[in-house]
Parts: C-alpha cells; sequence; structure tokens
C-alpha cells in the first residue's frame, strides 16, 4: 500500500487551469501560469502561503514557464514562444507549430543542456498529430516525438540520461534516453505506467529519481518509481490537479495546481482551482534553466 499524504490550501485565489509549478531559486519565488487566460504568475512562500502574487499577461494562451539564465523567464505560448526578461520586457518568437495544424503549445521544460522541450495539445478532438519540439538557444527547431494525442507532463532523471514524458488521452508515461547529442527518433520510448487513478497530467522529478505524476479528474499526486511501482499518493480537496512542483529554498515543499477546466458549477467543489503544498519527506532538484537570452532573444536579433 502507498503511503498516504495530504495536501493543503497555499492560496486564496481560485484559477481556471493553473500549471506547471516550479520554484525560482535565485529570485526566491515559485512560478506557474494558468494557461487559458494567458497569464505567467509568481508569488513569494510564506510558511504554507502562497503571498504577493503577481502576474505577466500575455493575451494568449501559455501552456509553460521556464527559467532562463539571464534571470528571465521563457514561456510556451499559443503556437510560439515568448521571453520575459529580467526587466518585464515580452518578446514574441515566429509560430512554430504547422499553420494547418489545429493546436496550442502546452507542458515544457528545459533540458539538462538548456535546450527548451515543448509538446502540443489539440484545440478539438485528438487527431493523434501532436508533436513534441525541442528549441535551441540559438532559435533551432527539431521534432523529436510524433504521433501524441495530448503531449504533457516531461521531466529528466537526476543524472540527464533519461527522459520521462507523458501522452494524456493514451494514457501513458513512458522514458526513453537522452543525452547532449541528436535524440534518437529510432529508439522506440518505453512504457512505465498505462494504468492511472486518473488523467496523468504534468510531472516532476525527485532527487533519488522518482517521478511525481498529477492526476487530472483523480484528486491526487501519485510519486512512482521508474519501472512503474506507486510508491506515494497525495490526496487533495480538488477534482482537477494538474502539476506538482517542488519549492522553497530546500527544494522540500511541494506545491500543486489544479484547474476548473470542464467542470460544472454544480460539480464544481470550494477548492477547485485553488493551490495545495504538501511535505513530500524528499527534495527536489533546481530546474535547468534555458541558455538562450530572454533580454536579446535571437528571433528580435
Amino acid at each position: 500500500m502507498a503511503h498516504q499524504l495530504r495536501g493543503i490550501e497555499a492560496a486564496t485565489e481560485r484559477f481556471d487551469l493553473a500549471e506547471g509549478p516550479l520554484w525560482d531559486d535565485r529570485a526566491g519565488l515559485a512560478r506557474w501560469v494558468d494557461i487559458r487566460e494567458g497569464r505567467v504568475l509568481s508569488a513569494a512562500l510564506d510558511g504554507d502561503r502562497l503571498v504577493d502574487i503577481r502576474e505577466v499577461q500575455l493575451g494568449e494562451t501559455v501552456g509553460a514557464v521556464a527559467l532562463a539564465e539571464d534571470g528571465g523567464v521563457l514561456v510556451a505560448a499559443a503556437r510560439r514562444l515568448a521571453a520575459i526578461s529580467p526587466d518585464g520586457v515580452v518578446s514574441f518568437g515566429p509560430d512554430l507549430i504547422r499553420a494547418d495544424q489545429p493546436s496550442r503549445f502546452n507542458d515544457g521544460g528545459v533540458d539538462p543542456q538548456g535546450r527548451f522541450l515543448v509538446g502540443t495539445a489539440p484545440l478539438g478532438d485528438a487527431t493523434g498529430s501532436e508533436v513534441l519540439l525541442r528549441v535551441s538557444e540559438g532559435g533551432g527547431v527539431e521534432t523529436i516525438r510524433t504521433g501524441l494525442k495530448l503531449s504533457n507532463g516531461i521531466g529528466w532523471s537526476p543524472d540527464g540520461g533519461t527522459i520521462y514524458h507523458i501522452d494524456t488521452y493514451v494514457p501513458t508515461l513512458s522514458s526513453h534516453s537522452y543525452g547532449p547529442g541528436a535524440f534518437d527518433t529510432d529508439e522506440p520510448w518505453v512504457p512505465i505506467v498505462a494504468d492511472f487513478p486518473g488523467n496523468p497530467d504534468g510531472l516532476r522529478v525527485d532527487s533519488e529519481g522518482m517521478l511525481w505524476v498529477a492526476m487530472f479528474s483523480g484528486s491526487c499526486v501519485v510519486r512512482y518509481s521508474p519501472d512503474g511501482r506507486e510508491l506515494e499518493r497525495v490526496t487533495l480537496d480538488a477534482q482537477q490537479p494538474t502539476c506538482p512542483g517542488f519549492v522553497g529554498p530546500k527544494f522540500d515543499r511541494l506545491l500543486i495546481t489544479s484547474g476548473i477546466e470542464h467542470l460544472p458549477a454544480e460539480q464544481t467543489l470550494p477548492a477547485d482551482g485553488g493551490l495545495f503544498i504538501a511535505d513530500p519527506g524528499v527534495t527536489g532538484v533546481p530546474m535547468n534553466r534555458w541558455a538562450g537570452s530572454t533580454v536579446t532573444p535571437t528571433w528580435t536579433a
């Protein structure tokens, strides 16, 4: 039987579809997004509470936020990337999704080499034509996975030798070898988990190499071993958890986002769309940072 934990509310504000929490260790802030509202958010952590919540509004959907080496942040906007400089200046890059593809960018993350990986989600019915892209610091784009239904959580093993990726609509959590060189698209992805207590959404990897996966419509976050064994479960008073993230100066708190998307008003619980904090008993690791510039991005040079 997996060890049971419980998350408690960390803020009074409710969000439409909060996602992708992470800790900016240089700024001492938690960061996350509200996807459909186009909000890039940040807050300080005071005990069990997020305080002084601030936002940048991009005016289009935002799938993920990532840290950059220069102190700014990189954002997966609707169909393009956006950079927010340390001074708050917003720059948009070109569309990176095919013009005939009815998709938007969804979850993303930075690999150990400073490249940004971001996947797509369908705007309508799932057709199995979503992709996972990798963007270099110079703006070069390569496709490293195709045939997806809804690209979601992305993470790496502590040694950087394995990438983990979720396709929510299959559903499956898979692994693949990873390194600084070219990605071997001929090597098959290996399914780790295919039976979930909910719809697998965002994920994070802890310092022990275990995977924490949010279960949208499952009211929980599950910790898995790399071979797919359930080790722990964090239960929540929200029906649609979207992603966990290790926060705090010691990366020892687990911040969990949630949303109210698709929930009829009469079925919405008071805590749906809230932010939650838990003590996982294990630490995370600092997030990798985008190697490109947010002050003078390649696409605006």
